[in-house]
């Protein structure tokens, strides 16, 4: 997955994430009104800013940093499969633990998610082995499980502070009654969260912004809801056009791994219940459900298959079989391809501006696939500059004579849509020089226009 398909889950993952740490390293880049207002903590631009800037020493190409990134996430993705495995081995030994590892480790959500560097995805990584880790931390003599486990739900604040009722539902679980387990558990925790709300202060001159704005921009004046809204049930629609048949016999194994592990169970309901209640609702934002789900049915799968027979081996691949046979996952796994295509093929030529066209569901600009020495800019906001590529989409009627179409590439299908949209073309002109501003984000709530504050980490670059 990440060697091979360098495709994009969401659109955060590049302008909130890869983006900003791409603006540290080269000093350029898109800079999204989130991070103009101080929406988000720097947290997890600067982790991603490290391995980008580790591959700059050794390859001029950004896209080498863009791939170490996606094989250390992949690598940061085995906890879920070490919690899985850990546990099927706790309640049906050997077997087990082959049997829910395997199954976590091969079930297409979570390694279709693990390369991908969103906050849902970091969160997951952190929650289900602290989930693990309470399991085990029942016991007197349980300081340093108790402090771990807290750790990690701290850290899981951070990256995604949504999870706030099922973090809450877990620390609960973890401390009980016990006032010395409550003492360690919250000493443990608020390190990740103070570290996070001093980051913010210096980033933004304000400890915590990004937590308490976060809330107040898309809970109080809605603005996450100009992106869409769905009804209560869209979570469950979509998980039915994600696993098909395989979405029953999933509950079935879920509940009856939640009868071995309660509070990962629990956690699960409220994840799934607290976002279906928000109305804007996009499939990421339930990844951490699914992650905890996944080793929970894997267990339960190793409860069916303990004593019954090789013959109900077949359950297993049933519901593998499910997700593997949706249309949703090859979406998946080849949208935003073309894109990449496109522009690592402009990159290599080193141009000195590039033009972009219209902003399509299927077509994203990718300023993180250029070095210092290439300029992104508006096909309509040129200011008299003469690029020497152009990425459209191939209907684009805004192409300046003298330019020829040296490359297409296909649109991904969207399921249940009547066709495709239109190819990817790349033109080429003359040498090109610079001189028009980069291109800008096309969005900027009218709402959070007021909140615009310095940013002390990030250079400069447009947007």
């Amino acid at each position: 997955m990440a060697l091979a398909f360098p495709n994009i889950i969401a659109r955060d993952e590049v302008f909130q994430y890869l983006e900003q740490a791409h603006r540290l390293v080269f000093g350029q880049g898109y800079v999204p009104w989130e991070y103009q207002i101080g929406l988000r903590n720097w947290l997890i631009p600067l982790l991603l800013a490290a391995p980008m800037e580790a591959a700059h020493w050794v390859w001029a190409n950004p896209l080498a940093g863009l791939i170490l990134i996606r094989v250390l996430l992949c690598a940061a993705s085995l906890s879920i499969v070490w919690s899985a495995t850990r546990w099927g081995g706790d309640f049906y030994g050997g077997r087990g633990a082959w049997t829910a590892g395997i199954f976590a480790a091969v079930f297409p959500d979570l390694w279709l998610f693990a390369p991908h560097p969103l906050e849902e995805v970091f969160a997951a990584d952190c929650f289900v082995p602290a989930l693990y880790l309470i399991s085990r931390a029942g016991g007197a003599g349980q300081g340093r499980a108790i402090a771990d486990a807290a750790f990690l739900l701290g850290l899981t604040v951070v990256f995604r502070e949504q999870l706030v009722p099922a973090v809450a539902v877990a620390g609960a679980a973890l401390c009980g009654r016990d006032a010395r387990r409550w003492l360690v558990a919250l000493a443990a925790g608020a390190v990740p969260l103070a570290a996070a709300g001093l980051l913010d202060w210096y980033a933004w001159g304000e400890p915590f912004r990004s937590f308490w704005l976060n809330i107040f921009i898309n809970a109080h004046l809605r603005v996450s809801e100009m992106l869409g809204t769905s009804p209560p049930g869209f979570y469950v629609a979509i998980l039915l056009l994600d696993w098909l048949w395989a979405l029953p016999l999933m509950v079935v194994l879920v509940w009856r791994g939640a009868r071995k592990l309660p509070v990962p169970g629990l956690v699960v309901l409220v994840i799934l219940v607290s976002h279906a209640l928000v109305a804007h609702k996009e499939y990421r934002f339930i990844f951490p459900a699914i992650a905890i789900a996944v080793p929970l049915a894997g267990v339960g799968l190793a409860g069916v298959l303990a004593g019954r027979g090789r013959r109900w081996n077949l359950l297993a691949a049933a519901v593998i079989a499910g997700p593997l046979c949706s249309p949703w996952l090859y979406f998946w796994l080849n949208f935003e391809t073309g894109s990449f295509a496109a522009f690592e093929r402009v990159a290599a030529a080193h141009p000195a501006l590039v033009a972009t066209g219209p902003w399509l569901n299927d077509f994203l600009p990718l300023d993180i696939l250029f070095d210092s020495r290439t300029r992104l800019a508006d096909l309509e906001n040129l200011s008299g500059a003469v690029p020497g590529y152009i990425a459209a989409v191939a209907n684009e009627r805004d192409i300046p004579a003298g330019y020829r179409i040296v490359a297409c590439y296909k649109p991904v299908w969207l399921p249940l849509s009547a066709k495709a949209g239109e190819p990817l073309c790349v033109w080429s002109g003359v040498a090109g020089r610079a001189g028009a501003a980069q291109a800008e984000i096309p969005i900027f709530p009218e709402a959070a226009k007021g909140f615009v504050v310095r940013d002390r980490i990030g250079p400069g670059g447009g947007g």
